[in-house]
Parts: structure tokens; C-alpha cells; sequence
């Protein structure tokens, strides 16, 4: 849980570092006195967002984003693993033995753990020869049903009650 913190926080100081000298450079070309620099922009709306996590590169070939969905696809020999994301798409990306964060649950896993089937997080960035690399891959472990107990959990509850009538 820590280690998804910790990326998590890692992540949004890498955005905010890519952005601020966009926002530093807005602020120092616009000169208010030359109309001719004024420009009329539209801030996106939320319906221009996906439904899914993923979030789109700002540009072709550069970017990162988030990408839930099922593994498609896996070669733990080459490092390569495929998503198909809640939109349909399906992403390739690039696992960096000893850079990319593997893990199911809270446990630290190895890439010949994740199965093909499993569902599973990707957070992602590309790079310079615009390859999808996978920062972290969270597989996501199934929910067990909460009205299943076994004998044991049930156990204990039933031999509480009759010792709680019985003083009565």
C-alpha cells in the first residue's frame, strides 16, 4: 500500500513538474498591451474526458496515463504485456526488469506471476522512440463474496449466543 502511495505521489509531482513552465511561459509571452498575441482558448469540458481512468498523451507519441482492463497478452521473456482497456483498445507496454512495479494485492510479485485473463492497472509513460513503458502493474485480485464463512468464523458466533442466553 505504501509502494502505491508512493507512486501515486511520484506521478502527480512529475505532472506538476511538466507543467508549470507551460503555465510560466503562457504568463510571460502574453503582453497585455499587444493585442495581437491575445488569444481565444476553450477550456475542456468534463464530457471531453474518457469514461475509463486512461488518460490521453497531451501529444502523439509523448505522454502517460492509467489503463485498467484484462491482460490480453503476456511474454515475461521479453517483458511485454497488453491491456485491453474498458474503451476496447488494446495497449502494449514495455516491462523494465528492475524499474517497473509489479505487485497483486500488497504482496510484490514477478511478471511470471500475472496470468493472461487477470485483470489489471497500468500506469504508463512513453518514451522517446515512443514506446509504451509500464511504470507499475497493479493485478487486481477478485472480491470474494462477503456472505461466504467458513466453519470456523461461524463457529465461535454460535457458541457465543448460547452462553449469553443461558445467564438470563
Amino acid at each position: 500500500m505504501i509502494k502505491k502511495l508512493a507512486v501515486i505521489v511520484f506521478f502527480l509531482g512529475v505532472i506538476m513538474l511538466l507543467s508549470a513552465p507551460v503555465f510560466a511561459e503562457e504568463n510571460t509571452t502574453a503582453n497585455p498591451a499587444d493585442t495581437s498575441a491575445q488569444k481565444t482558448e476553450v477550456a475542456p469540458t468534463d464530457e471531453a474526458m474518457p469514461a475509463d481512468e486512461e488518460m490521453l498523451p497531451a501529444e502523439e507519441g509523448v505522454g502517460e496515463g492509467v489503463v485498467t482492463g484484462e491482460i490480453t497478452s503476456l511474454d515475461a521473456a521479453k517483458g511485454a504485456i497488453s491491456v485491453k482497456g474498458a474503451d476496447g483498445a488494446e495497449k502494449a507496454f514495455n516491462v523494465v526488469d528492475g524499474e517497473t512495479i509489479l505487485w497483486k494485492g500488497i504482496e510484490d510479485i514477478k511478471l511470471s506471476d500475472v496470468k493472461k485473463g487477470d485483470k489489471a492497472e497500468v500506469g504508463y509513460y512513453t518514451d522517446d522512440a515512443g514506446k509504451l513503458i509500464a511504470s507499475w502493474v497493479d493485478v487486481i485480485e477478485p472480491e470474494q463474496p462477503a456472505a461466504a464463512t467458513t466453519d470456523s468464523q461461524a463457529a465461535p458466533a454460535s457458541q457465543e449466543a448460547p452462553a449469553m442466553t443461558g445467564g438470563q
